[in-house]
């Protein structure tokens, strides 16, 4: 019985574990716009790095950036005060 209750203990921690890293991918909490780097700053980043950018939104506190690399069309999640890269998806 006891090593069946630390079973199903160490599966509740994972899985909550899990749901918080889940439900924090795309939330960027970088504070107050006055600190956010302009959308022109993100853009010449990423064209720097061989992105061609499409478009670049807000969205949960983060900038969106929808690109193209090698002929991929990726989102790309940026924490907009610090410009580093949240989460990417390729489309």
């Amino acid at each position: 019985m006891n090593i069946k209750l630390k079973s199903i203990t160490a599966l509740l921690i994972a899985n909550s574990l899990s749901l918080t890293v889940y439900a924090s991918d795309n939330k960027c909490d970088a504070g107050p716009k006055s600190d956010w780097m302009t959308k022109e700053a993100i853009t010449q980043s990423l064209t720097a790095n061989g992105y061609t950018v499409r478009k670049i939104e807000e969205e949960d506190g983060c900038y969106e950036a929808y690109a193209l690399k090698d002929g991929k069309k990726i989102e790309i999640y940026i924490n907009p005060k610090t410009g580093d890269f949240v989460k990417t998806k390729e489309k």
